[in-house]
């Protein structure tokens, strides 16, 4: 695949806010190997950013972040989880990636995106709905399936991702590491697809910066954060981020 950097011509302050963001939404991923896309993407999409710009600045940044969670956690990987992924999620994913740019340019897509976070997070993390919930992620094609489909289609199957994971494997150790991997080959699917249809993938201009920093902070928070928090309070935390992240894009959505 060709790569090179490209400059978006932001002027300084911008530059220092979009450094911002993603220090933030690489804090998430490092604890919860999701955040960088799931995150990431409503955000620069509502400021402004074009869905290619945005997915040359988060792809190499999530990748990054998601070989170096299965590196340090690659004795707790899943591997059985990981192969129904595979199976089932990456093929529809492909299908909902070349369809990405058609779903982004919706009007609706805020609105849509905030109802999804929502239902997944009083669903799968505050159990609103269990049964229906249970009866979902039981029926393990039709789910991985959507999981694929949806994070093709918006960036945003991480939290999807992460509940199916949760469910099967409670343990911080083995989600995280399961989830780095499936969300590692999320974006190595994606970005092939998106090469292959014709896009020219490059790398933007802040991409070392970006990249160094994120190594501090997946340092940080794995050492100070991820190790000593328990595993019922990391879902729950999770749980919430979800819905905050709803409860924003509705704002941004009404405003």
């Amino acid at each position: 695949m060709l790569v090179c950097l490209t400059s978006l011509n932001l002027d300084p302050l911008s530059a220092i806010g979009l450094t911002a963001i993603i220090l933030l939404v690489v804090a998430v991923q490092s604890m919860f190997g999701v955040g960088v896309l799931f995150l990431g993407t409503p955000i620069l999409l509502f400021l402004g950013f074009s869905i290619v710009d945005t997915l040359e600045i988060l792809f190499p940044i999530s990748l990054l972040i998601s070989g170096i969670q299965v590196a340090v956690g690659w004795k707790d990987v899943q591997w059985k989880a990981v192969k129904t992924f595979v199976l089932y999620a990456l093929p529809f994913a492909v299908i909902g990636t070349l369809l990405l740019k058609v779903v982004v340019n919706s009007a609706m897509f805020p609105l849509a995106v905030a109802v999804y976070l929502m239902i997944v997070a009083l669903g799968f993390y505050f159990r609103l709905f269990p049964d229906l919930i249970l009866k979902l992620t039981s029926r393990e094609t039709l789910y991985l399936s959507i999981v694929g489909l949806m994070h093709g289609l918006t960036n945003l199957g991480g939290p999807l991702l992460t509940s199916y994971v949760l469910a099967k494997y409670p343990d911080k150790k083995q989600s995280r590491s399961t989830i780095a991997i499936c969300y590692g080959l999320f974006v190595i699917v994606q970005i092939m697809t998106l090469r292959l249809s014709g896009l020219m993938f490059t790398l933007h201009d802040q991409y070392r910066i970006h990249s160094i920093l994120a190594l501090l902070v997946f340092v940080v928070m794995n050492k100070f954060v991820f190790l000593q928090i328990k595993d019922q309070v990391f879902r729950t935390v999770f749980g919430f981020l979800l819905l905050l992240m709803s409860v924003l894009l509705f704002i941004k959505y009404l405003a």
